[in-house]
């Protein structure tokens, strides 16, 4: 069972990025294997959280 799209975030080069994530199998851990990603990395939150909203409405992004 997968899980619901969340905002993920990460530094990279310093910098705090986003993107839109889910874990394709919650009843394993989240590693790299086990999840989902949409869209690209973005500084801009506002915009990532309204993609999540969109997939967890059930929308195609």
């Amino acid at each position: 069972m997968k899980s619901k799209w969340k905002v993920s975030s990460q530094y990279i080069n310093g910098e705090k990025v986003y993107i839109a994530l889910r874990i394709r199998d919650i009843s394993q851990p989240q590693h790299g294997g086990n999840v989902e990603i949409k869209g690209e990395y973005s500084t801009d939150r506002t915009s990532v959280q309204a993609l999540v909203d969109k997939l967890n409405r059930g929308c195609r992004a």
